[in-house]
């Protein structure tokens, strides 16, 4: 596969070690396509669209995580399941040359164009020690612990809590509350009940809790229902406009549609 000297292949890196298929049933094969590649990076970067409009309201968010955290330019920082390299992308704004981690050669074909001085790793860093050693200073999650099968879900906090260093951060996001009001829509048309993944924010809380980690903030957005004609909202430039005022509201947070978590690894882990 052409590279530019700093991605892996899947399966191997310089220093020979090989990276174990995932199994069929796992979430990582969901986004293996060129197709799912292209369809999802369009969808991301369009703000007439709910994931595009969604993504505008958190680099906002995100922006008040780091204005908090107070960090050097100089951190090690690192986008899991990094996709097409929207939030590496961002990253690269702030700090020198961000890492990205995909099993996805069509998602970081994208992500090469768009972020060429991050440092891409192509393979499954829970399944080889070493592959993404870190330590970094903050981990990125977007758009991954919602849909993925727990056994992956633990193994990819296992990594993290391993990756970071004593005071490191993980930015994590989840899409869809059920205590939404697009949440308790969907779920009131969905045959049968409980098809489409969920997650509220104290269930993400606990999940976090129970992988080692201490949770220091939850930041709702993505609260208004919607239409759409095809790919693209009705209203997108006023709902953009609601939603930037509304993110982050600690009163109505139970019920975004959306939130960010932040994370820091516990002293003494799971248990600890």
């Amino acid at each position: 596969m052409p590279g530019d000297g700093r991605e892996w292949e899947l399966g191997v890196r310089d220093r020979g070690k090989h990276v174990t298929p995932a199994p069929p049933s796992s979430y990582r094969e969901s986004h293996l396509s060129a197709a799912k590649a292209r369809s999802y990076d369009e969808d991301l970067w369009d703000p007439g669209a709910a994931k595009g409009l969604d993504w505008l309201v958190e680099q906002r968010l995100l922006d008040d995580v780091l204005r908090r955290a107070g960090p050097a330019a100089t951190w090690s920082v690192a986008d899991f399941a990094c996709g097409t390299g929207r939030v590496l992308e961002y990253l690269g704004r702030h700090f020198d040359a961000p890492s990205g981690i995909d099993i996805s050669p069509d998602m970081l074909a994208l992500a090469r164009a768009r972020c060429p001085d991050a440092e891409l790793i192509l393979g499954d860093v829970t399944a080889v020690p070493g592959l993404a050693p870190g330590p970094f200073d903050l981990i990125t999650a977007f758009r991954f612990f919602l849909n993925a099968e727990p056994s992956l879900r633990r193994r990819v906090l296992a990594w993290m809590r391993g990756s970071l260093r004593a005071r490191g951060l993980v930015v994590a996001n989840f899409h869809l509350n059920p205590a939404s009001l697009r949440g308790v829509y969907l779920r009131s048309r969905m045959r049968p009940p409980g098809t489409l993944p969920m997650m509220r924010a104290a269930e993400a809380r606990r999940l976090f809790t129970d992988g080692g980690f201490s949770v220091l903030r939850v930041a709702g957005y993505s609260y208004l229902p919607y239409r759409r004609v095809g790919r693209h909202l009705h209203g997108a430039a006023t709902r953009g406009s609601v939603e930037m005022r509304l993110a982050g509201n600690p009163v109505l947070g139970p019920y975004a549609g959306s939130f960010l978590l932040v994370a820091t690894p516990r002293p003494g882990g799971p248990g600890g």
